[in-house]
């Protein structure tokens, strides 16, 4: 029971502290995530003199849509060496034949680059929100939004880099897995924000979105466990 506990903490802590050595493992998401947002005020400039109306309210009606896919691209390209350094050096097939249950250390892993990803994310985008004229209050709201949806891109995110572990051209295979599963998320996490944003009903977009994270959080650990089984042998 005590290595039940003690092994995948380690493991959690492991990655964690080695993310604090590497600034760029941790910080890369959260660099993309704030150019491309600033980018986008940009990118709209010369349309808007065109007639496309005013500029700060279409910013407002996009920012939803937009700030959720900057998540969403910020937190699945850093997924896909997620298993990369254990594969390389031997970890991983210490890892399996360790006591704790392969599926509680892949959660583990998962929890870990959690932290790593998605919470530098979170930091950030209130700030990304009202500078795109979102309110302050309704950014704050919406914190518990993205961490929640950033938790469904890492576990879609570990599954694929599991089940493309050592394959050739997995950029393909990552594509493949990860559209199906990630387009769902996307689309509950922008249409709760934009609820709540609208001041409509919002309870039900979070429960779907929290249905499908508690599924991927059930299958991720052991997709990815079967999956990292399958590529040591």
């Amino acid at each position: 029971m005590n290595a039940l506990c003690t092994i995948p903490l380690m493991l959690f802590w492991h990655d964690v502290r080695h993310a604090w050595r590497y600034p760029a493992d941790m910080l890369g998401g959260a660099v993309f995530f704030v150019m491309m947002i600033t980018l986008v005020p940009l990118g709209l400039g010369g349309g808007l003199g065109a007639g496309l109306g005013d500029a700060q309210e279409l910013l407002r009606l996009i920012a939803p849509t937009m700030l959720w896919i900057a998540v969403m691209l910020a937190c699945l390209p850093q997924m896909d060496r997620l298993f990369h350094r254990e594969a390389t050096s031997g970890i991983l097939e210490q890892m399996r034949i360790s006591p704790a249950p392969m599926p509680l250390l892949m959660l583990a892993k998962i929890a870990a680059a959690w932290v790593v990803v998605v919470v530098p994310l979170v930091v950030v985008a209130p700030l990304l929100g009202v500078m795109l004229g979102l309110a302050v209050g309704q950014m704050v709201a919406s914190t518990g939004l993205f961490a929640l949806g950033g938790l469904g891109f890492v576990l879609v995110g570990a599954m694929a880099a599991a089940l493309t572990l050592g394959a050739q051209g997995r950029g393909i295979f990552n594509a493949i897995i990860i559209l199906p599963l990630a387009m769902p998320l996307l689309i509950f996490g922008a249409s709760a924000m934009d609820a709540l944003i609208a001041g409509g009903a919002v309870q039900g977009h979070i429960m779907l979105l929290t249905a499908l994270v508690l599924v991927l959080l059930v299958l991720a650990p052991l997709v990815s466990a079967i999956a990292i089984g399958f590529a040591e042998e």
